[in-house]
């Protein structure tokens, strides 16, 4: 009756550990990063603002080209709003350096943009650096904290 009960005791445990190392393991920050900023990309070209917005963190904050600070989710989700309103955003980012320890990571590279006019069609150009400060959550989701541009100057040419 014993010998059973601790056979049976003895499967069950290997059971539960075999189900464990069949968990895909996490993705690497880098790779982890890189999907949050090709998504940004599409879903601001796509005009997606609540899956835009749910990449920051509450209190996170976005730094614009104008040095303007615009701080939490609320914010961040008014000034993605309007500039979804006004233009269609076709965004690519080249990443040029990432790091990360423990649960902060950075990304920063260049941006080039060409902005179609929602109200008339004209379409302009631009160019810079980006910087984005990412925070790991508990529930291991990486969440942007802090963004920030400096754009080239913009250049304007009609259709």
């Amino acid at each position: 009756m014993f010998l059973g009960r601790l056979l049976l005791l003895i499967t069950m445990t290997l059971t539960a550990l075999s189900g464990l190392s069949q968990q895909p393991p996490a993705p690497a920050p880098a790779d982890a990063i890189a999907k949050i900023r090709d998504q940004w990309c599409k879903d601001l070209h796509d005009k997606r603002l609540d899956e835009i917005v749910s990449l920051y963190a509450p209190d996170a904050t976005f730094l614009t080209p104008n040095g303007e600070r615009v701080n939490g989710r609320d914010a961040i989700r008014t000034l993605t709003k309007q500039a979804m309103a006004s233009f269609t955003s076709d965004l690519s980012f080249q990443s040029i350096a990432f790091e990360s320890s423990g649960t902060l990571a950075y990304d920063e590279g260049q941006f080039r943009e060409t902005l179609t006019s929602n109200a008339n069609g004209t379409v302009s150009h631009s160019s810079g650096s980006y910087l984005m400060v990412f925070k790991r959550q508990t529930d291991g989701a990486w969440l942007i904290v802090e963004q920030a541009w400096v754009a080239a100057p913009i250049s304007i040419n009609p259709n």
